[in-house]
């Protein structure tokens, strides 16, 4: 690998740490949504191309349902982000102070942290952008091999998130601005690497094709439909990514991208390739915010270039042998996010769970909506005649996942019934809608899971109007040093009436 000593150190520590939280992290209710695609494998799903599921389906499928087999795919993309990024930076010249010290960034990062251990589509999709760049580099002197594997790479990297569809606007800045690039015009190479991930891609375009082009349709005029111009998601984006950047380099990267700048118009070419791989997709975010709300998770792919770019302008004007005391003070205030980060991190589970993502208490809920559904099962005399819903989808992942885990030990002979989500009211459910046909339960009972039940009224109401009887059976409180961190109602609900609201 060519690493020095302390690289190798960081990249060890970077593996333990990676590891330590992909054990130590609850399964938060996106990462239950992901492994429910794991449980329909497909070519592509409703919101996101398919990578993360074929990951968990592969991780599950070898190692179980239970944290190590959801996360071993995101492990395994975090430690070669690492690896990869420190390859990348080493052809770019970059000095060992500034290649260490992006290895620290990437666990000191909020956001790339979290793609050492949350299973959701960034975690390949920042690997394969990393593995990308390194090919396209190693690709400048024309050698075929490195041309198709990083079409092969731009390709997964779409098959991760669309978001990668940025390579494409990177390569051709650095077709037209790189000599080395430009020569490539002429020869074979960029033709080749954009048909490899063309095909690459090909899975995600047949399955929209084969469903009315959903989720392009989803991914851009979805989001745009209610755009409106202001201030209010441009100040989000910008506090946000403060937050999930790192304050400190968050701060610093307008002025170290202002030198770089100077750096890429002397025709530097590790400069030009930085800021060509880092600036256009902030760039056309911060656009975007103007109109629409863009989530912090977007820019996630590059913040590896964007923290090389403040390493390299800190070592790069002299401030790494003039502001000694500062480096220090500042590498201490970056390993001590990461340590601090690590020991504190894992305990979320003991904190309140009060609206949006939830990751504490559904083992305990799936164990009593079991239980209430077999009691219900004996009433109605009639096998298979239940079903389980919750009232959004990350709620009904979150127990389609935990009732799952449960079944582990039931007997072997005992039936898996449907899961449902918000598409039993009539509502869209994402990639729910695409799995169980709501109308083919009209006429059957359903156990009905209400996490956050005093915050949300308005779904009984709903409850009510779809079926014919509702019947709160119990709260299922889950408590952690005395508080409880969980809590959840099941309804017993009667003769399903259908998705369409009755009059």
């Amino acid at each position: 690998m060519n690493l020095t000593r302390q690289e190798r150190w960081l990249l060890l520590g970077t593996v333990a740490v990676s590891a330590w939280l992909c054990l130590t992290m609850p399964v938060f209710a996106q990462e239950a949504y992901y492994w429910s695609y794991a449980q329909y494998p497909d070519l592509s799903y409703f919101d996101h191309p398919p990578m993360v599921a074929w990951l968990i389906w592969l991780g599950t499928n070898v190692l179980g349902d239970g944290v190590v087999g959801l996360r071993l795919g995101t492990l395994l993309c975090g430690v070669g982000t690492g690896w990869l990024g420190l390859l990348w930076l080493r052809d770019l010249g970059c000095e060992p102070w500034v290649r260490a010290g992006w290895l620290v960034c990437s666990l000191a990062m909020p956001m790339l942290s979290a793609t050492h251990f949350l299973t959701t589509p960034d975690p390949p999709l920042v690997f394969f952008w990393t593995l990308t760049l390194f090919c396209l580099w190693r690709a400048r002197d024309g050698k075929l091999g490195w041309w198709a594997l990083a079409g092969v790479a731009a390709g997964a990297a779409l098959l991760s998130k669309y978001a990668a569809a940025f390579l494409a606007v990177s390569g051709f800045l650095l077709l037209l601005a790189d000599p080395a690039m430009r020569r490539q015009w002429r020869r074979p190479g960029p033709y080749l690497g954009v048909l490899l991930a063309a095909i690459t891609f090909l899975p995600v375009v047949a399955w929209n094709v084969g469903n009315d082009f959903e989720s392009f349709r989803f991914q851009t005029e979805g989001r745009w439909s209610k755009a409106a111009i202001g201030v209010r998601w441009l100040g989000e984006f910008v506090g946000g990514q403060i937050g999930v950047i790192h304050p400190v380099i968050a701060l610093l990267i307008p002025v170290a991208a202002w030198w770089v700048g100077k750096k890429a118009l002397r025709r530097d070419m590790p400069a030009t390739w930085l800021l060509a791989t880092g600036l256009p997709m902030p760039l056309f975010f911060l656009a975007n915010s103007l109109f629409i709300q863009v989530k912090i998770n977007w820019l996630a792919p590059c913040f590896l270039p964007l923290a090389a770019i403040v390493m390299t302008w800190w070592s790069g004007t002299g401030r790494l042998q003039t502001h000694v005391r500062t480096t220090r003070v500042l590498t201490r205030v970056m390993l001590a996010s990461v340590v601090l980060f690590a020991v504190a991190a894992p305990m979320i589970r003991w904190v309140p769970q009060s609206s949006g993502s939830s990751w504490s208490g559904w083992d305990e809920i799936a164990a009593r909506a079991e239980y209430w559904e077999e009691q219900l099962d004996k009433r109605d005399g009639v096998e298979g005649n239940v079903f389980f819903f919750a009232s959004g989808y990350r709620d009904a992942a979150q127990l389609f996942r935990a009732l799952k885990m449960h079944m582990y030990v039931m007997p072997a002979d005992h039936d898996f019934e449907a899961v449902m989500a918000q598409n039993v009211f009539g509502e869209t459910a994402l990639q729910f809608d695409h799995w169980e046909p709501t109308a083919s339960h009209i006429g059957q009972n359903a156990i009905y899971v209400l996490p956050r039940p005093d915050d949300r009224p308005r779904e009984l109401e709903k409850l009510r109007r779809h079926f014919k009887s509702v019947q709160k059976l119990e709260r299922v409180r889950t408590m952690k040093f005395g508080w409880c961190v969980a809590e959840a109602d099941i309804y017993e609900a009667i003769e399903y009436r259908g998705p369409q609201k009755s009059q």
